[in-house]
């Protein structure tokens, strides 16, 4: 059995949609951030970085949302998420998640929480200015490789993270659904029912468009 502990669109999302992937046993925790329960003595023992998601597994606390993606595909290599250890292809996954939790999730919190790196308001505008920029190329050299998945017609949970980071663009000029690729990628990702049930027990309703 698993614990997971999330709060809605959190980036648990990929991870979620992981434990859905396989069938495996688990239960969720809400972390409540409208009473910064993030940040609260009984769950700092579990993630000192006050963030989610958090998994729990044989009693010990597993953090970020990239390594407990790994850690679950590792354990259900049944579930197909991740091409086999030592393969020229894993390689290219492990460049994926690496890319995306590293480079792409990075500048995505600088849009969304620029007043964790700046202080004035004129340096946040900045800060958001760029990253939106940069995100651009980013997304602009992930449509040319998405075809339609990140490991060609090979589904993988490196889809699911990138589908996760695609919402968090919902709110910008050009989110990523306008590269039609990643669109299409979006799309196929978003149709899975292990994704559906995760969008449902989450309570979100973006479909790619929408602002849920």
């Amino acid at each position: 059995m698993y614990t997971l502990y999330w709060s809605p669109g959190g980036a648990n999302m990929a991870p979620h949609a992981v434990l859905e992937e396989t069938g495996a046993p688990h239960e969720l925790r809400l972390v409540d951030f409208a009473k910064d329960e993030q940040r609260g003595t009984q769950y700092r023992r579990l993630n000192p970085n006050a963030r989610v998601p958090t998994l729990i597994h044989d009693g010990k606390p597993i953090w970020e949302s990239a390594a407990i993606l790994l850690y679950l595909c590792e354990r259900h290599p049944d579930a197909g998420l991740m091409p086999p250890v030592g393969t020229s292809e894993h390689g290219v996954f492990l460049q994926w998640i690496v890319y995306l939790t590293n480079t792409v999730q990075e500048e995505l919190m600088h849009w969304w929480h620029a007043d964790y790196y700046m202080d004035s308001e004129a340096g946040r505008d900045e800060l958001k200015r760029v990253a939106e920029r940069r995100l651009a190329e980013m997304l602009t050299r992930l449509d040319g490789v998405v075809a339609p998945y990140l490991l060609g017609e090979r589904f993988s949970a490196a889809d699911i993270y990138l589908v996760m980071l695609c919402r968090w663009t919902r709110a910008m000029a050009k989110p990523a659904v306008d590269w039609p690729n990643l669109r299409r990628c979006v799309d196929l990702v978003t149709a899975r029912p292990a994704w559906q049930r995760m969008m449902q027990v989450e309570g979100i309703t973006w479909t790619g468009r929408t602002a849920g």
